[in-house]
Order: C-alpha cells, then sequence, then structure tokens
C-alpha cells in the first residue's frame, strides 16, 4: 500500500511539474499583458482593439474559418465515419487503409496539389483556399469510425425497425451514442484551423486582407504584442475550461 502511494505520488509531482512547465509562457502572457509603458493596467488591450482596428478584422478571419471548418467538417464526416463503421461493402477495408494513409500524410505532401486544384480554379487569394483543404479531414473521418465501431448493430437494427428514414436512425441510435465524441473532435478541429499558419501564408498571399489571426500575430505593433498574444489564446483556452469532462470522458472511451 505505502509503496503504491508513493508511485502515485512521484507521478503526481511528474506531471504537476510538467504542467506547471506548460503553464508559464501563457501565464507570463497574460501577466505581461497588463503592462504598458511601465504602468498596470488595460491600456494594451485598448490599443489593440480601439487604436489597431485590423487586429479585430483578423480575430473575425480566425473566428469565421474556424467554425466554418469545424462544422462542415464534422457534418461531411459523419456519414462517411458511418459508413466505414457499419456498412459492409467489397474494397471497404482497402478504401479506409488509403484514408489512413492520407491521415498520416504531412501538409507538405499535399501542399503542391491542393495549390494546383485551388489555383484551376481560381480560389487561390479567397477564403475559400484556407477552408476547403481543411474541410475534408481523414482524421475526423476515422476517429468517428472508431467510435462508431463500438455501438451494437442491435440497437440500430432496433431502430431501424420503429422507422426507415437514415436521419431518423442518425439522430436516435448514432448520435446519442458519440456525443462526447463529436464535442472532442469539433475541439480538436477548431483548435487545428484556428492555428493554421502555412495555409494562409502559400494559399493568400497577394491578400491579406483575409489572413487569419495566427498569421498576423508577428506583425502586431511590440507595444500591444501581448495583449494580442492573450485575446489569440483566449478562445482555446476557455473551450478547454468549459469542455474538459467532455474531453476525458471521449479519450476514455476511446482508450477502450
Amino acid at each position: 500500500m505505502k509503496k503504491a502511494r508513493k508511485i502515485l505520488t512521484l507521478r503526481l509531482v511528474i506531471l504537476g511539474f510538467f504542467a506547471v512547465i506548460f503553464a508559464i509562457p501563457v501565464i507570463t502572457t497574460a501577466i505581461k499583458s497588463l503592462s504598458f509603458e511601465g504602468k498596470i493596467g488595460l491600456k494594451q488591450y485598448w490599443e489593440l482593439f480601439v487604436t489597431n482596428f485590423t487586429y479585430s478584422d483578423f480575430f473575425r478571419n480566425s473566428v469565421f474559418y474556424a467554425a466554418a471548418i469545424t462544422v462542415i467538417s464534422v457534418v461531411i464526416s459523419l456519414p462517411l465515419g458511418f459508413l466505414f463503421a457499419k456498412i459492409r461493402f467489397k474494397g471497404r477495408d482497402s478504401l479506409f487503409f488509403v484514408f489512413i494513409l492520407v491521415m498520416l500524410l504531412p501538409f507538405q505532401a499535399t501542399l503542391l496539389p491542393n495549390y494546383i486544384r485551388l489555383r484551376d480554379f481560381k480560389l487561390l487569394n479567397t477564403p475559400l483556399a484556407l477552408t476547403l483543404p481543411m474541410i475534408f479531414s481523414p482524421f475526423a473521418v476515422f476517429l468517428l469510425r472508431q467510435f462508431m465501431k463500438s455501438i451494437p448493430d442491435d440497437l440500430i437494427d432496433f431502430t431501424l425497425l420503429e422507422t426507415s428514414s437514415v436521419f431518423k436512425t442518425f439522430r436516435y441510435a448514432i448520435l446519442p451514442q458519440i456525443k462526447s465524441a463529436l464535442v472532442s473532435l469539433s475541439i480538436l478541429i477548431f483548435c487545428e484551423s484556428w492555428n493554421m499558419v502555412d495555409q494562409a501564408l502559400i494559399f493568400s498571399m497577394e491578400n491579406d486582407k483575409i489572413l487569419p489571426l495566427s498569421v498576423m500575430l508577428s506583425e502586431l505593433p511590440e507595444n500591444v504584442r501581448y495583449a494580442g498574444g492573450t485575446v489569440y489564446m483566449f478562445p482555446i483556452i476557455m473551450l478547454f475550461v468549459m469542455f474538459r469532462e467532455t474531453l476525458e470522458e471521449s479519450m476514455e472511451a476511446y482508450k477502450l
């Protein structure tokens, strides 16, 4: 018993140590955002939002891109995840294997094909250039497929006895079982979209007005950079605080 307690204490100490290390940059940025020319206050935020109007524009760009990519990606991935999890057809496993390979490819490997496709459709330097490549997410399909595999087939069969509607089957048999997975997936996609940099730099080089905030942070004046960084981190931190329990629940379910 004592040995188990010592091991648990050691684990908590190690995890706490790394948690503090990861939290230091966030806390430091937030504290320094309250200082402006040697004085304590909200002057940095005043300069950021009132004097520098462009910050709000780039912030709205990031919110729009992240929200649009998240919603559309989840909507597209739901039927595909169900297809790979519950529908048997010839070549299903081979096709899913291709999905896994695409998911493992780095962004640089798909950069040129995406650039050529956007160029040919005359979508470069438009908001669609920043959203379309990220909407079709193999990772989202993979994650939903893994969760849907755990849904008993009998539950779906019982639902089909009551209705032949695909939408009602999803609503009553599928969605209630994967709520935590949908929330977790939405947060992960939102965070990835919120932090896009390479895509924006390459696909919208000639149109600065549509760039997300993640790209423009380095262009902020030095005297308001900490306030800009704090505001930039705020949506991600709030998502984690609001849905921490759901994230933990989905990760535990996925582990099992």
